[in-house]
């Protein structure tokens, strides 16, 4: 044993093959890095439709085909080695990147992970070329092909069984390769997007207008909802599309940023974006946006990330700021809600509620049931009395355990006339449309009514006074973060999540009947006091408690 630790302690040279695949591991992790690394091949290549194809979310297949420029034959070959790239030439063309690919590896890296099968022609050539590449060995032939290029990927990380057990569900990774042709689908607008999964088409963006293709890509309930964004000063310019405060999600996945039609992640974008929302829209909603960054390729600095999945400025503080401006302008039409929280007696009604001896004890106790409502506490916690002393209820935490249980129950649908129709985008109607079944277990009778439009036709009770925009959303969304739960695993979730936003909000003014409904309900429901996300529902101080801390005792 003590000779084998020496001699891998030793520093040698990897292997080409293993430093290979540890290089592959930092730009494929998944199908969809390998659809983020062949589109962009396709647009640098000038490109003007490009078809995109996934199996069993992208574990079985993934193919590329694009109508772009294509590859000579004596290039083909070369194309797999890493490092092998048109796109620079100098360490000076590092400084003004105007590519979306320049490093030359994602082939490379792709072959060191899958088999690929490439058949591509070049508008030069009469004949095309098809090359195989598994396991470091190629094989090159000619091959009929229109001009363009085509890459088909299988047999995904076989040689590395351990890279497979990370990926996700089939469905998940169809989602993540579908998102990633959406991002690129919603940059080049006036490119062709074709979209196949499973041989089902799921999505079909032809040419169009930022605002059609973001109709196509979204929903058209979200364009209805957007405004054009635009500000530009000396070599920057900022313009896209955001929301009217009048739409909010519940997440950042609709907010989408392009830096020289590059898609990036940043926070700090996002944050930019939302700053001028405030007092505008509800806290815990995120606007929607599509923004575009231009500015010089030497004040940028692509080559920061693996998948170049971020960007760093030279100048950030003016990115930034100027993204907020942009959005400030838009938004000027739309007047900020300023509240200024005044003080309020919190027992100011205590006189209407009925009066109960503090020190009457009932009979026949049993749980909560009985309990006295006696005021609420800086518009939040329900303060109760108890047999045993002071009760303080969080009044969302106890409401959504409440109704929890009785969505649980399978409470019957009530009746929406007339059934409401919903367009939501083409994903999340498709979340919707495989679980009809768990949605009827809840009592949410829920229909397809196209590829993008829902019409929901009834309602249990507890949910009848949530937006049904917000509702149908949030659950659809909840499916596609659980696509890989069991039935049952899934029916609670939705339960959960359907309760949480029905559910009576920190900050709601409740009357005393309100204060003592729920009081009862707390009583009449199942509960083991604490909400289905493990916040405790109530919590009591004991007399004995109480005077211990007054000194009585």
């Amino acid at each position: 044993m003590e000779a084998v630790n020496a001699e891998l302690s030793r520093i040698h040279v990897l292997d080409p093959a293993v430093a290979g695949r540890i290089a592959a591991g930092e730009v494929i992790e998944r199908p969809a890095s390998i659809v983020k690394e062949l589109i962009e091949n396709a647009l640098d290549a000038g490109a003007t439709a490009i078809a995109i194809e996934i199996r069993n979310g992208g574990l079985d297949l993934v193919r590329v085909s694009d109508d772009g420029a294509g590859i000579v034959r004596e290039d083909v070959a070369t194309a797999f080695e890493r490092f092998a790239t048109s796109k620079l030439a100098t360490v000076e063309d590092l400084s003004a990147i105007r590519t979306l690919g320049f490093r030359g590896e994602a082939l490379a890296a792709i072959a060191a992970v899958s088999r690929v099968e490439m058949v591509t022609r070049a508008r030069s050539e009469v004949e095309g070329t098809r090359i195989v590449v598994q396991e470091g060995r190629s094989v090159l032939s000619p091959a009929a092909s229109p001009v363009g290029c085509s890459v088909t990927v299988t047999e995904l990380f076989a040689n590395a069984p351990a890279r497979r057990k990370f990926l996700k569900s089939p469905l998940r990774e169809a989602e993540l390769c579908r998102a990633t042709v959406v991002r690129y689908a919603l940059a080049y607008p006036r490119i062709a997007f074709r979209l196949r999964v499973d041989d089902r088409e799921t999505l079909v963006a032809p040419p169009a207008s930022l605002i059609e293709r973001t109709a196509i890509c979204l929903g058209r309930d979200i364009v209805n909802e957007m405004i054009p964004v635009t500000w530009e000063a000396a070599d920057l310019k900022v313009h896209g599309l955001i929301s009217r405060p009048s739409l909010g999600r519940s997440d950042r996945q609709a907010q989408f940023f392009y830096v020289n039609g590059r898609p990036i992640r940043s926070g700090l974008l996002a944050v930019a974006l939302e700053r001028p929302y405030a007092g505008r829209l509800p806290l815990g909603r995120h606007p929607v946006g599509i923004v575009f960054i231009e500015i010089s390729p030497t004040a940028v600095d692509v080559n920061v990330h693996p998948t170049k999945a971020e960007v760093r400025f030279m100048h950030e503080r003016s990115a930034y700021w100027a993204v907020a401006q942009a959005v400030e302008g838009a938004l000027h039409p739309f007047p900020r809600q300023e509240t200024v929280d005044t003080l309020r007696w919190p027992f100011a009604d205590f006189a209407t509620a009925p009066y109960v001896p503090l020190r009457e004890v009932g009979t026949g106790y049993n749980a909560l049931s009985e309990l006295r409502a006696v005021g609420q506490l800086h518009q939040s916690y329900i303060l109760a009395q108890s047999p045993e002393g002071l009760t303080i209820i969080d009044p969302h935490a106890a409401h959504e355990a409440i109704l929890f249980e009785r969505l649980l129950r399978g409470e019957p649908g009530q009746e929406i006339s007339p059934p409401y129709l919903l367009l939501l985008t083409t994903s999340e109607a498709e979340a919707v449309g495989d679980h009809l079944d768990v949605f009827r277990e809840l009592g949410i009778e829920v229909e397809p009514f196209g590829p993008e439009t829902l019409v929901v036709r009834s309602l249990p009770a507890p949910l009848m006074h949530v937006p049904l925009a917000d509702l149908v959303t949030a659950l659809a969304q909840e499916i596609q973060r659980h696509s890989a739960a069991q039935a049952g695993d899934l029916r609670e979730t939705l339960a959960m999540r359907a309760a949480c936003l029905a559910a009576i909000k920190a900050g709601d003014i409740l009357s005393f009947d309100q204060m003592q409904k729920l009081v009862d309900e707390i009583a009449a429901y199942w509960s083991p006091g604490v909400c289905p996300h493990g916040r405790p529902a109530f919590i009591t101080l004991s007399m004995d408690e109480l005077d211990r801390r007054f000194l009585r005792r």
